[in-house]
């Protein structure tokens, strides 16, 4: 079962991490190009439906096999690296939330985002959380 749920959390990961990097770039077009109202509608419906049908159950998956290789393996618990993981996740949680809650905002508007260098480097944020959490998971530093 260990090996299973490995496999689903690998595969729930890396769509997570694919959806959350593209729902970032979706939200920088709406705050760069989403005055007009046409482009604004498209870009917001296709920020929704990558959030509400991808990003965010593909993160609760993620959580889904994470939790069940401890559930079925319990030692990992005991593991420095796995607490310093499981941190990094929250992290990256509340990005893909932040993110959630600017494609809410931006249905009123492409001005009630922040601007689009703020949401450049907020989309670096999960980049760089995805690199030490690979990094923790595969050297298992301590």
């Amino acid at each position: 079962m260990y090996l299973f749920f490995k496999w689903f959390h690998l595969i729930a990961v890396i769509s997570w991490m694919a959806g959350i990097l593209y729902l970032y770039r979706l939200l920088i077009y709406l705050a760069e190009r989403g005055e007009n109202p046409e482009i604004h509608g498209l870009l917001h419906l296709m920020a929704t439906r990558l959030y509400r049908y991808i990003t965010r159950p593909a993160m609760i998956a993620a959580y889904v096999g994470g939790i069940g290789m401890i559930v079925v393996n319990p030692g990992l618990l005991s593991l420095g690296w796995l607490h310093a993981k499981i941190a990094c996740i929250f992290a990256l949680t509340g990005a893909t939330s932040y993110a959630g809650k600017l494609v809410r905002q931006s249905a009123q508007k492409s001005s009630f985002l922040p601007s689009s260098r703020r949401l450049r480097f907020l989309n670096e944020i999960p980049t760089l959380l995805m690199l030490v959490i690979v990094a923790l998971a595969v050297f298992r530093p301590f």
